[in-house]
This record gives C-alpha cells, sequence and structure tokens, in this order.
C-alpha cells in the first residue's frame, strides 16, 4: 500500500454535518479512505446513505459505533442490538474491513462483570460478523468517558478484546503517556484493526478538544517510528475534533493532518 492508503479519516469531525457535505470535505482534504459513524448512517436511512456513499467515489475502511447502554438496559440493548447489525451488513456492503466500538458503561458492575456482561450480549454480533468477514474492535477511551466506555487505558481494551476474541483500534490521543506502551502494542498487535492519531496540547482542560498531529505535545512522530518498528503495517486515522479544529475550519485543519499523516508514513 503506498502511504495514502494508510490514511483514513475519522468521521467525528463533521457529525454535524449533511452527509453529502461531509463526503465532499473528506474529498477536498485528499483522503483516500474514510470512516463513517453507524449511527448516522441509520438516521438517513441505510438504502438511501450507502448510495450516498458509494456515489462519492469514496473507500470506506471501517465504520464505527460507539456502545452507550447500561448493563441491566434489556430494552435498550436490544434496540442497539439490532442497530449493530445493521451496521455490520453495512459495513460488508460498502467493503469496509472493521467496525469499531467502544465497550459501553459497566453501570454498578465490576470491571470482570462487565467484560462477562458485554461477552454475553456481543456474542451474536461477533458471530455475525465472522460471517460477514469484518473484523469488530474496541476502542480505548478517557475515564471521562465513563458514559462511553469502561475500557480506560490500552492494557483494559486489550484485555477485554482477548476476552471477547476481537480486535483493538488504538486510541493514541488517550494512551501516549500509558506505563508499558510499546509492550502492550507489541504483544497485541496482531489484534490492532487502526491506530488513532490526534494532538493534545499541555494544560487544555477542555474535552473534547483535538489539534492537527504536529500542533501539540504528543511525541507523535516517536510513536509512529515506534509502531512501524514493530511491524505494523495497517491503517493510520485522523481523528479531529473540537474548538481548535472548527477555528480553524474542518476542511483546512483535515487536510492539512492528512499530509502530515502521509508524510511521515513516507508519502
Amino acid at each position: 500500500m503506498t502511504a495514502g492508503q494508510r490514511v483514513s479519516v475519522n468521521g467525528v469531525a463533521a457529525l454535524g454535518r449533511p452527509l453529502a457535505e461531509e463526503l465532499a470535505i473528506y474529498r477536498e482534504a485528499g483522503a483516500e479512505l474514510i470512516g463513517l459513524p453507524a449511527s448516522k448512517l441509520a438516521q438517513i436511512g441505510w438504502a438511501t446513505a450507502l448510495d450516498e456513499v458509494r456515489a462519492s467515489g469514496l473507500a470506506v475502511a471501517y465504520l464505527f459505533m460507539p456502545l452507550t447502554c447500561h448493563p441491566g438496559d434489556g430494552a435498550g440493548w436490544a434496540a442497539q442490538a439490532r442497530t449493530l447489525a445493521a451496521a455490520l451488513d453495512a459495513a460488508a456492503a460498502l467493503g469496509a474491513a472493521t467496525l469499531y466500538l467502544t465497550s459501553g458503561p459497566s453501570g454498578e458492575l465490576s470491571w470482570e462483570e462487565a467484560a462477562d456482561s458485554l461477552a454475553e450480549r456481543l456474542a451474536p454480533a461477533i458471530g455475525r460478523a465472522a460471517r460477514l468477514g469484518v473484523a469488530l474492535a474496541v476502542e480505548n477511551t478517557m475515564s471521562i468517558r465513563g458514559d462511553l466506555s469502561f475500557t480506560h487505558s490500552l492494557q483494559d481494551a486489550a484485555a477485554l478484546a482477548r476476552r471477547l476474541d476481537i480486535g483493538l483500534c488504538v486510541d493514541l490521543y488517550c494512551c501516549w503517556q500509558e506505563r508499558g506502551l510499546v509492550d502492550t502494542l507489541r504483544a497485541e498487535l496482531h489484534r490492532v484493526r487502526l491506530v488513532q492519531v490526534s494532538d493534545f496540547r499541555l494544560g487544555t482542560l477542555s474535552l473534547p478538544n483535538r489539534w492537527v498531529p504536529g500542533d501539540g505535545d504528543i511525541p507523535l512522530e516517536r510513536l509512529l517510528r515506534q509502531l512501524t518498528g514493530l511491524g505494523y503495517r495497517g491503517l493510520f486515522d485522523l481523528e479531529l475534533l473540537g474548538p481548535a479544529i472548527e477555528a480553524e475550519g474542518t476542511p483546512r485543519a483535515l487536510a492539512r493532518g492528512v499530509r502530515w499523516l502521509t508524510s511521515r508514513l513516507g508519502g
């Protein structure tokens, strides 16, 4: 693959925009691969959304779907499970290789109990994904997002991925200072489906607030060298959102981010 074929743009950058406008922004930014939120496609209507995406000429690398239901919310989970099944079908129809999730909240359960509960609830989706040839992956998140996740370190996300026998979505923004990060990446490299890249400025107290790579304080060039040195040959995903991106203008920020990532990957 060329460097450009290893860089995707994450759909959180344009969540509030109409799909046609969002796709136009990605083309303008020079993206060859994109990732899209299942929620937006479901809201538009799966068939209509898929036709619109196909007409754009952009390749879809993955879909994403944060899980939000409390483990005890049976009715809520049933509805979310239906959306997840439809999202897996859509991913397969678009040729997207991956659908990544957050783990959902733990509620009153311990970490271990929440993991067991999620394994039971996700079993049908894991089977469906295997039949469709779509890889499921779980993302590590910031602890402030306990409404979406109980995996707040890459080590915890990896432990859950092993428990479920699914892949990993590595968000460097959330784990760049984690103890033993390179060791965890080395041990779990075979599970990593995509690595999310954005920057952070020390002293930032508002969230979400991500910067274009190279504009902040995360040692991204070192982390990319370490990942490629470990043998990672997969996708690097540009995930940008927040006031800094909006102030610059989303199209311009995305274009700069795509150029930065592509150049660091040898493009």
